[in-house]
């Protein structure tokens, strides 16, 4: 194991990350010095983003000291470098919500980690205190449903009390992680060669690594000029459309669209806007984050064999039948929008809200703008679905991935020919290249890994005394990094009520989903380390 290499990159990463830094600086130095005070804050945001910034700059220096000269980067170096990447990352990022008091350690790392990896859960709460004393009291969750079952536990902060400096921070880490840290990483940094590329791939979500440019660099470049291109527009299309809609809002919001996260500044997410164009705008950007981005270079280039594939088609009518079935279901049912402005679904009011959730769930965005955990269980129970399904190959949503679903089909039909026509010679192609068949063994070795971790997830929340339901969508939550939940952890509900080992369970799984089991799980066979 070349450990000295892996000192050196990390050293150049920690200081590429110190100038991310500075984006959330600046933001809690105008908040603080030159925004009209509406709130006081007992802390100092600049103080604790400034404290971040030379953290990361001396781990650097340190990194880099203790490197020897440049050396190759292989296949195990990179893995390794991969996962410290994210972990530093995440204990970094981290730290303002830990110098400003903000978020116990834990759960500091929690929500870094939900926001890194574009998850969406959020730990962040209103506090109970009782009228007559002043104390804080316990937050109680039950159910008439369930009346067996219910959950004490702490509240946090209000997110309408969080300094503003960290809900851009909450934000952006969610934008930075949608196209990938390590993108981002390999844009700024000096060319890896092969290590660089094998980087850049273990990152990409999906089976198939669509590469717009032969070096990896300039691919990684064009890919976030494009990102940055997209964030921009819905900016200005979420300004044009509603007046009433603050830039601040409007940025943060489209930090957490493109990037399929999901956070809000508000605890009513993006029914708080209470605009139909705003929500039709946040279902377009979720839409466009979950399509592969070299598939806009392909349009760009009219190209339209390469971009009317296979799995475009199959994420566009997964799309259409889970949206028109939620919005069929819905019609005539009792009206829980959370903004609902009759007692029931009107055709127009299903649709979009069908719509919306249906967007939401499958492209992992874990967006809401209704209580949909009162919605008829057929409706949830497709969300559900749509949760594994995903987005698209070499997109910014979570999930199993439709490419994913189109090669286990040919693989299966090619399985079901064989048994009557064993001599007939049959090729796999999928966006115009030929997958082999030990390419087709690890689609079917990932769906076996996502049922066998799922099945596990949900069996260790209910052994930590999560009820099935709850544990079901927690795990599907976190496994496809959708951020959505339901029963007790449905949309008006933070997870505060899971316990400091579920906590640590939960944001292993949330690594697990972004990075796609086998990078992880690499590090737990001893032959990996031994090997030469």
């Amino acid at each position: 194991m070349n450990v000295s290499e892996i000192l050196r990159n990390l050293g150049s990463f920690f200081f590429y990350f110190s100038l991310v830094l500075v984006a959330p600086l600046f933001a809690a130095l105008y908040f603080e010095y030159f925004a009209v005070h509406t709130v006081q804050y007992p802390f100092s945001a600049s103080l604790a983003f400034f404290q971040t910034l030379l953290i990361t700059l001396v781990l650097s220096y340190l990194f880099t000291l203790f490197a020897k000269k440049k050396m190759t980067l292989y296949r195990r170096e990179s893995i390794v470098l991969l996962i410290a990447i994210w972990v530093f990352a995440v204990c970094l990022s981290s730290l303002p919500f830990i110098f400003t008091k903000t978020l116990k350690p834990l759960d500091a790392f929690f929500e870094s980690m939900s926001g890194l990896t574009t998850t969406g859960s959020t730990l962040f709460t209103p506090k109970a205190f009782d009228i007559a004393t002043n104390q804080e009291m316990p937050i109680t969750l039950s159910s008439s449903e369930m009346p067996n079952i219910h959950y004490k536990y702490f509240g946090t902060i209000p997110i309408q009390a969080v300094h503003p400096a960290l809900l851009f921070w909450r934000s952006f880490l969610q934008w930075l992680g949608g196209m990938g840290i390590v993108v981002l990483f390999l844009t700024l940094l000096p060319a890896l060669g092969m290590g660089g590329k094998f980087l850049y791939q273990m990152e990409s979500s999906g089976p198939i690594k669509d590469t717009i440019h032969p070096r990896i660099k300039e691919t990684a470049s064009l890919l976030w000029k494009l990102y940055v291109g997209l964030t921009i527009l819905q900016m200005v299309l979420l300004l044009l459309t509603n007046s009433e809609i603050s830039f601040f809002d409007a940025m943060t919001l489209s930090f957490s669209t493109l990037s399929t996260g999901g956070f809000s500044i508000h605890d009513t997410s993006v029914a708080f806007y209470k605009n139909p164009v705003t929500e039709w705008i946040v279902i377009v950007f979720m839409l466009l984050g979950s399509i592969n981005f070299a598939f806009y270079f392909y349009l760009w280039q009219k190209n339209l064999k390469k971009f009317f594939t296979p799995d475009f088609f199959l994420f566009v009518f997964f799309i259409l039948v889970g949206s028109g079935l939620s919005a069929y279901f819905l019609t005539g049912t009792p009206n829980y929008q959370i903004a609902a402005s009759s007692s029931s679904y009107s055709i127009s009011d299903a649709i979009r809200a069908g719509s919306f959730q249906a967007v939401s769930a499958q492209t992992t965005s874990g967006f809401f703008t209704a209580n949909y955990i009162l919605w008829p269980f057929k409706v949830q129970m497709i969300l559900l679905i749509l949760m594994f399904i995903g987005g698209m190959s070499g997109s910014t949503a979570g999930g199993i991935k439709t490419s994913r679903y189109y090669i286990l089909y040919k693989v299966l039909l090619f399985r079901l020919e064989s048994l009557f026509r064993p001599e007939a010679v049959r090729r796999l192609v999928i966006h115009g290249a030929e997958i082999d068949m030990k390419s087709a063994n690890s689609v079917l070795s990932f769906f076996c890994l996502v049922a066998f971790f799922s099945v596990i997830g949900a069996l260790f929340f209910t052994i930590d005394g999560i009820d099935p339901a709850t544990s079901t969508g927690l795990i599907a939550s976190f496994i496809n990094n959708t951020g959505m939940g339901f029963d007790f952890a449905g949309p008006l509900n933070a997870i505060n009520f899971l316990s400091p080992i579920s906590k640590i369970f939960a944001i292993f799984w949330m690594l697990l989903g972004r990075l796609e089991y086998f990078v992880v799980l690499l590090l737990f066979f001893p032959s990996f380390w031994r090997g030469k």
